[in-house]
């Protein structure tokens, strides 16, 4: 990006250092590498110096062609990793999204699912609660019959007892009293046998 660019800028402004390579004007013999003399010519050079600079001259220039190719070599891999970089940080950041809303969904359905189980589950209880409270009052309503029954029942016999005890009572007073008779009866025609043959019955 901005930085590759950058770089390729400032390596591209660097300058090759001058060295004093005479030329073929005659009047351009004022620089050299070491404190040149002011009138010194091409022909007062060593040809074997010369030979140096210029082959000197041909590495640096091969070395910042190299170093230019591989700065913008550089550059293009920069440019593409930073591509790739922001075409995955926008992957991950969809997948991320994508996930994210899947979960969201995921969340609010076993919500509504744990809702609706918790409705289902206390629908449930209250229609057994009914069904209990209804089956309490039939059975308090069939425990106050058989109650009502039973003391109807007993009742019932008490009073069956109690006429037959009557009927009892009766009778043994009607078999007394027809014995009293009876033996009455006898005693005084006891007496009365007695007193025809002048014997007292005893007292």
């Amino acid at each position: 990006g901005g930085l590759s660019q950058d770089m390729a800028e400032r390596v591209s402004g660097i300058k090759l250092p001058k060295h004093d390579v005479p030329t073929s004007s005659a009047t351009d013999t004022s620089e050299n590498t070491s404190e040149p003399e002011p009138d010194m010519s091409e022909s007062d050079l060593d040809p074997a110096y010369v030979r140096h600079l210029k082959r000197e001259l041909e590495r640096m220039t091969y070395k910042n062609t190299h170093l230019n190719a591989q700065l913008k070599r550089q550059i293009k891999l920069n440019e593409q990793l930073q591509l790739q970089a922001e075409q995955e940080e926008e992957y991950l950041t969809n997948k991320l999204m994508k996930r994210l809303t899947v979960l969201k969904h995921e969340k609010e359905d076993l919500a509504r699912q744990v809702e609706m189980e918790e409705e289902m589950i206390t629908n449930k209880l209250t229609k057994k609660l009914e069904k209990v409270k209804q089956e309490k009052v039939n059975l308090e309503n069939l425990l106050e019959q058989e109650q009502e029954y039973i003391v109807n029942k007993l009742q019932k016999q008490l009073s069956a007892v109690l006429d037959e005890k009557r009927a009892l009572e009766n009778q043994l007073r009607d078999n007394t009293s027809t014995i009293l008779q009876t033996l009455q009866e006898h005693l005084e025609q006891w007496r009365g046998h007695s007193s025809e043959t002048g014997q007292l019955p005893p007292s």
